[in-house]
């Protein structure tokens, strides 16, 4: 992401952050406490720890430019049936694999590439967008979109922290490279 997007995502970081002490002061004081009491209301959905803040932030931001930092999510095959496709997942580097998806860890926006050599309908073929771009494999597996949110939240956090720089090194020491072939 761009400086000034960083900039920005820690400025509103700081604001909810306030709002959430000025919540839990509140909070505090008997007649709110009466209130909810009465109304039965769910407080702890108010007090949102400081990633669920940023998630809440980027709900509504667009960040224009990332560091081509993806996570291998899912990776699988197609059988024909009958007129239909069928997709099977498998393990990232199975012989089998066709396809895969890919999800940038700054913007969530998704990429299928195919092994096929045939780039067809525009289709992007994995080989080149592995070449391309920085492509994370945390655990090999399909599963659980291989750690995505794991490595997403980490990269997010250690931005916040230490900037992104730092952030990127941090990842690329403690998550293996999708091996290309």
């Amino acid at each position: 992401m761009k400086k000034e997007e960083l900039l920005h995502l820690k400025e509103e970081l700081k604001k909810e952050i306030a709002k959430r002490e000025r919540i839990k002061e509140l909070l505090q004081d008997s007649h709110v406490q009466e209130l909810i009491t009465l109304t039965s209301t769910n407080y702890s959905k108010f007090i949102k720890d400081d990633y669920e803040l940023l998630l809440k932030i980027l709900k509504d931001y667009k960040i224009t430019n990332t560091n081509n930092i993806y996570v291998v999510t899912s990776a699988y095959y197609s059988e024909f049936i009958l007129c239909d496709s069928l997709h099977h997942n498998v393990p990232i580097d199975s012989e089998k694999v066709e396809g895969k998806n890919y999800v940038n860890i700054e913007s969530k926006q998704l990429t299928q590439a195919w092994i096929s050599e045939q780039a067809y309908d525009g289709r992007i073929k994995t080989n080149e967008f592995e070449r391309d771009n920085i492509v994370l494999n945390p655990y090999n597996t399909s599963d659980n979109n291989n750690g995505y949110e794991e490595v997403r939240r980490e990269f997010l956090e250690n931005a916040i922290k230490y900037g992104e720089e730092e952030s990127k090194k941090l990842l690329l020491k403690k998550y293996p490279r999708l091996e290309t072939k």
